[in-house]
This record gives structure tokens, C-alpha cells and sequence, in this order.
């Protein structure tokens, strides 16, 4: 009884052993399981974060690239306005061997905001937009100028009482311009243009003294013309693209062609009624010269502005006529040298939204004087020739579609030889 008592003590001891030792083999398994487990989450998780961090490393290295080649100043507000989104990575992410560069679905983005119409408006306006596109562009503008002067011949008797010939001129001229303007750029530094205007001017002579009489007697004449205007064609190139500290700067080149009506040889003929009023028998069109222009034009984004400045000179070739006398029934041949020009000018503009900006700026013309040659005669300076013109405008851009913008401005004259109103209105469409 006392054996078969320690044989079953001994059996019920080693099945306990055995089911001991079989449960530390099941937890030590299933540790092994969650440590791998735990492994796997971890190379899924750096896999993850080494993508994220990749695809970082390609979007700094592309605006490097944009800012390097000048691509990202083509259009300034477009640094400004330009935004980087990163697609969602918490999709389930693949192991690094099946992983195809920048193809897989769940790979991150990288997508860039649309260009700033206004911004490119501004651009075009001031500047140059090397879009590699062509733009046709149809505007009219409408300037009006308004002369008076007093002109006293005779004496003070007594320092109180003029005694003598009083003459009031008075001249309105108004100048409607329409231009048809086609640009193309061939590169993303390089652009040419070519414009055509037509021009229909009116302008009303006013003298007052009469036959000697009061300055209240006034005698009136109109005259008006209508052609084409000289053509003109124009390069653009990118000498240095913008940057965090230096500007876009490009360098321009104009031809302007004498296809215009020419001002020498107009007669200028006495009024009947009135020898105090002299009038033209026609208008010009053009200046009748050759000119070749040359500038430069500089733009930098300041967050929220646009900044721009340009400097520029032409240079008017002299040219020969059959007629440069204005007296009737008098042909004199010779040549005009008209005055070399120098003009400044700088302004800033605001994207006020992504379609619409608004820009201020101010311009300054300052014209040498004429000189002519008659046939065996010296050169000679013609007295009232030079001006300084300068003008204070005002503009608005707006882009109504994506190809077709409106640009609107208004200048106002400063100085006398300017005019005292310009108002346009311009539509560039791009294909």
C-alpha cells in the first residue's frame, strides 16, 4: 500500500513537471513573437520616415534648382504665393525592397499652388513675362493736352498801364492711339515683340485779338488726321534672374521705323479772320526718323510688392527731306537731327488677390534739342525744343480667364511738356 502510494506521488510529481515545463516553453514562444512583431513595426515605421524624409530632400533640392536657373522669379508673386503639399503617408506603408522612386501610390507628392494671373499681369506690364507663349494684345489710349499763352507787345505807361497788342493762344490737342502688339518668347530669357499703332488726332487752335482788337475777340480753327503711327520692334533678355537679394534685371532693345505721317514740310498757314492765328494744313502721325532704343528694366518681390525701375536712352538718327520749311508755297530740302532722350522711371505694384493687382509708378523724359540743316547751310539748334516730361500713373490689372487679362491706367502730367491726362485700356491674351 505504502509502494503503490509513492508510485503515485512520483507520477503526479513528474506530469506536474512535464505541464510546468511545457507552459515556460508557451510563454517563452509567444515573447519571441511579440519581440519580433515589435521588430517588424520598427523597420516599417524607419522605412517610413526614411521616404519622408527623402521627399524632403528632392523639394529642397528642386527650389534650389528653381532659384538657381531663375524659373521661380519668372513670375515674382509666384514665390510669395507658391505652396508645397505633401500627400498623406498613413496609408500602409511597402517594404523598401518592392519601393519604385516617386511611382508608388502611396509615395509623398509634391504639388505646386498655380501661377498668380495678377502677378504675371504685372510682369508683362512693366517688365517682361518669359512665359514661352505668344500674346496678342489690343489697347487704346487717349491722351489730352491744354496750352495757353499770353503773349504782350507793347509798353508800361507809369508802371500802371500797358499800352500795346494783347494775343491769347490757346491750343487742345486730343490723340485717341490704338495698338495691336504681338509677343512671343522664345526662350525663358529671351522675348520679342513687334507693335503697330494707328492714331487719329484732333487739335483746336484758339488766338484772341483779332485785327488788333481785345483779347475777348476770339478767332477758332480744327484740324484733324487720322494713319498709322510708326512701328516699332522690341527684344527682351534676362541678363540676371532674381534672388533673395538682387533683382530681375533684363536688357531691351527697340526699333522704331519712320511709317508714320512726318511733321516736316507742313505748311503753316495765316486765318483770314484773325493774323494772329497760325494753324497747320495737317497733323503728323510720326516723328519721321529712325530711332533705336536701348534700357534696362529691374523687378524684386518684397512680400507683399512688387518693385520695378527701369532707365532707358534713345537715340534719333538724323534723316534727309525734300521739304523741312513750314512757310507756304516755300520747298526747302535738308535734314532733321532730332534730340537723343534719357528716361527714368520706377513704381510698385500689389497682388491684391490672385487675379487682380493695382500699381503706382512715375516717369521721367528728358529730350535734347532738335537741329536742322538746310542744303549748304550749317547745323542749327531749334530754340524750344528740349523737354522734361514727367507723369504720375496709376494702373490696375485684372485677369478675367486664364488666358485673356485687362490692364487699365491713368496718368496725370507734372511737368508742361507733358501731357495733362492719359487714360488706356489694354487686353493681352495668351495662347
Amino acid at each position: 500500500m505504502v509502494m503503490r502510494t509513492y508510485k503515485l506521488k512520483a507520477i503526479t510529481l513528474a506530469i506536474s513537471a512535464f505541464l510546468s515545463t511545457n507552459a515556460w516553453s508557451g510563454e517563452a514562444t509567444a515573447g519571441a513573437q511579440d519581440v519580433e512583431q515589435l521588430r517588424k513595426e520598427l523597420g516599417e515605421l524607419n522605412s517610413r520616415y526614411q521616404a519622408q524624409g527623402a521627399a524632403l530632400q528632392a523639394l529642397a533640392q528642386r527650389l534650389q534648382q528653381l532659384e538657381n536657373s531663375g524659373q521661380a522669379q519668372a513670375r515674382p508673386m509666384h514665390a510669395v504665393n507658391k505652396k508645397f503639399v505633401v500627400a498623406d503617408t498613413d496609408a500602409a506603408p511597402s517594404t523598401s525592397s518592392d519601393r519604385t522612386p516617386a511611382l508608388e501610390a502611396n509615395e509623398p507628392v509634391i504639388k505646386e499652388a498655380p501661377a498668380s494671373r495678377s502677378a504675371e499681369a504685372v510682369y508683362r506690364e512693366q517688365h517682361a513675362l518669359f512665359n514661352k507663349t505668344f500674346t496678342l494684345e489690343a489697347g487704346v489710349s487717349y491722351s489730352h493736352t491744354d496750352r495757353r499763352q499770353l503773349t504782350l507787345e507793347g509798353f508800361l505807361a507809369l508802371d500802371a498801364i500797358f499800352l500795346g497788342n494783347i494775343n491769347l493762344d490757346r491750343i487742345q490737342s486730343d490723340i485717341t492711339q490704338f495698338d495691336l502688339t504681338g509677343r512671343y518668347s522664345v526662350t525663358d530669357r529671351l522675348q520679342f515683340d513687334l507693335n503697330a499703332p494707328f492714331l487719329y488726332r484732333s487739335s483746336t487752335y484758339e488766338s484772341g485779338g483779332a485785327a488788333g482788337g481785345s483779347a475777348s475777340t476770339l478767332s477758332e480753327r480744327d484740324i484733324s488726321n487720322a494713319g498709322l503711327g510708326d512701328v516699332s520692334a522690341g527684344a527682351y533678355y534676362r541678363l540676371f534672374p532674381e534672388t533673395p537679394t538682387s533683382p530681375d534685371v533684363v536688357w531691351n532693345v527697340r526699333v522704331k521705323a519712320p511709317t508714320g505721317k512726318d511733321p516736316y514740310g507742313i505748311k503753316l498757314r495765316t486765318d483770314p479772320s484773325n493774323s494772329n492765328l497760325v494753324v497747320p494744313d495737317d497733323l503728323p502721325t510720326g516723328n519721321g526718323v529712325w530711332t533705336l532704343s536701348s534700357g534696362l528694366t529691374f523687378v524684386k518681390t518684397v512680400d507683399p510688392a512688387i518693385l520695378f525701375a527701369n532707365i532707358s536712352y534713345a537715340h534719333n538718327f538724323a534723316r534727309k527731306f525734300d521739304d523741312i520749311s513750314s512757310q507756304p508755297n516755300v520747298r526747302t530740302s535738308g535734314e532733321i537731327d532730332l534730340g537723343d532722350a534719357y528716361q527714368l522711371g520706377g513704381g510698385l505694384a500689389f497682388a491684391l488677390n490672385e487675379r487682380m493687382s493695382m500699381s503706382m509708378s512715375y516717369a521721367h523724359r528728358f529730350t535734347q534739342k532738335s537741329k536742322v540743316r538746310a542744303d549748304g547751310q550749317s547745323w542749327t539748334s531749334v530754340i524750344g525744343s528740349d523737354s522734361s516730361s514727367g507723369s504720375l500713373n496709376f494702373g490696375v490689372t485684372y485677369a478675367m480667364t486664364d488666358h485673356l487679362s485687362m490692364v487699365a491706367n491713368v496718368g496725370v502730367g507734372v511737368t508742361p511738356d507733358a501731357p495733362d491726362v492719359t487714360v488706356g485700356m489694354k487686353f493681352p491674351y495668351s495662347f
